[in-house]
């Protein structure tokens, strides 16, 4: 027996009542609803447009286009591209569902996906696993469809976010994560990089994208 096994025994005889299942399901569901009554009030009746509202804040610093489709994507990038004077090459996720879209029908540009990940890239283009409304954050799962560093090596991050994958709150991600895979990293990205580390001066790119551009679809 190990000693693991020596102090939960231990635990089981001087405390039946408390270690008997029953009991702390009990308990665990009592501590459930306390944490219910602390989170924060959110008017959730309208989550594309808190997330919006949040991410789209100065300080948060990130800019969000609306479009109908995911097949909307590569005008949404060829106009991202346009204003912000990019060349056309730029790294693309590879994640099937970027991967098969029409880029060649972007209006307006000749878009090139399929430009190698660097240090120096200019654009990554992605796809979100979901959003979080309460933070307007953006959550991403690391794997084979989704490496990190496309969101964490281009000047330039332009990500699409379905709507119907938006929660209100960072505890409903903590559920919507306990039925997923356990990936190798998890990262919850709010708006472009940013550090007022030097004399409090709000530098962008410090450790990662200075510009976050966010396409929602339906």
């Amino acid at each position: 027996m190990s000693a693991r096994n020596d102090i939960f025994a231990a635990i089981r005889k001087a405390r039946p009542e408390v270690a008997a299942p029953t009991s702390i399901a009990s308990e665990a569901q009592a501590c459930s609803q306390a944490m219910k009554r602390t989170l924060p009030p959110l008017d959730a009746s309208d989550l594309v447009g808190l997330f919006t509202a949040r991410v789209s804040a100065e300080k948060v610093g990130a800019t969000v286009e609306r479009v109908a489709r995911l097949t909307d994507l590569p005008g949404a990038v060829a106009r991202y591209v346009a204003t912000n004077a990019l060349a056309p090459d730029f790294a693309l996720q590879p994640d099937p569902r970027l991967q098969q879209l029409a880029w060649q029908d972007a209006p307006g540009a000749e878009l090139r996906p399929g430009a190698p990940l660097r240090r120096d890239t200019a654009l990554a283009v992605g796809l979100a696993l979901g959003g979080i409304a309460e933070t307007g954050s953006l959550i991403f799962h690391s794997g084979a469809e989704a490496p990190t560093l496309y969101g964490f090596l281009p000047l330039h991050h332009l990500v699409a976010l379905d709507a119907q994958t938006l929660m209100p709150l960072l505890e409903d991600y903590a559920v919507f994560a306990s039925g997923l895979p356990v990936p190798r990293n998890v990262n919850l990205v709010t708006g472009a990089s940013g550090t007022t580390d030097i004399e409090g001066v709000l530098a962008r790119g410090a450790h990662g994208p200075g510009n976050l551009h966010i396409v929602i679809f339906n």
